[in-house]
């Protein structure tokens, strides 16, 4: 393997990684595109997180495509989502831009030979700074506000107690024992990434559980990953925990349902 691909879990994980490419475990939506760019990256590969509504789980590949940088997507199916090391090892290309294409990059590649194809092509690095367009908005205000966040990397110890709906897959990183989730927050939906090889895409969830957290997980067909406003206004939950299930939050219900739930049992 040449020395500068890397193998991450996250795109929110590296940091030093100028004029590298990445397998990222993360999904092809437009948040983890724009963690991307910020990186000087000369090539990414992401999962295609099940592609889903409106082709969000392939979104950064546009966007990247414009910057000029190659980008690719395994299907979802192939390798487990929130694990770097699987998606080398299995990860079989299902989507790539028209950069990666120029580059030799091929639809049924596997993702270590896309990614060296990456770097055999010698494209300049591109690093932009997104940094206004990572977005989070406290929706409702009170004793549980409510927060959009497009990534689960951007909840911190100003989120605690709220409820949170993100943008972000719903599996555990590989490797995570506890969670990467940085606050006990009063509740958090993720999106389930199509759910995918060996259900991944809604293990985090369960790992709730250990926390006393509900959380749930938004089909990836109702509302598009890597945007939490579309989460919030359109998405129906494809999986709960048992802490969820406990308040009376089922599969089929929307988002806002489980928001409102949540709300009502923190005040009870």
């Amino acid at each position: 393997m040449p020395r500068d691909i890397r193998l991450v879990d996250s795109i929110t994980q590296p940091k030093d990684s100028q004029g590298t490419v990445i397998i990222a475990g993360s999904h092809g939506g437009i948040s983890s595109g724009r963690y991307a760019a910020q990186l000087g990256l000369t090539g990414i590969v992401f999962n295609n997180a099940g592609v889903g509504k409106d082709d969000a789980g392939i979104e950064s590949l546009s966007y990247l495509e414009e910057l000029g940088l190659p980008a690719a997507t395994v299907d979802n199916q192939s390798a487990r989502i929130g694990d770097g090391a699987d998606m080398a090892r299995d990860g079989v290309i299902s989507h790539i831009n028209d950069v990666a294409a120029d580059c030799g990059c091929e639809v049924s590649q596997s993702a270590l030979e896309c990614a060296a194809t990456m770097h055999d092509a010698g494209v300049k690095p591109v690093q932009e700074d997104v940094g206004s367009e990572m977005t989070q908005s406290k929706v409702e205000d009170g004793e549980i506000p409510v927060w959009t966040l497009d990534s689960i990397g951007l909840i911190s110890d100003e989120h605690e107690g709220a409820i949170t709906v993100t943008g972000s897959h719903g599996e555990r990183l590989a490797g995570e024992f506890d969670s990467y989730i940085q606050a006990d927050v009063a509740g958090i939906t993720l999106f389930d990434a199509g759910v995918g090889k060996d259900d991944a895409g809604i293990g985090r969830i369960r790992t709730m559980n250990d926390r006393g957290i509900p959380a749930a997980t938004v089909g990836v067909d109702s509302a598009r990953i890597g945007d939490s406003k579309s989460a919030l206004d359109e998405g129906v939950l494809s999986h709960v925990n048992d802490i969820a299930a406990e308040l009376g939050v089922e599969p089929g219900d929307s988002c806002s349902s489980f928001v409102e739930r949540v709300r009502e049992a923190e005040k009870q």
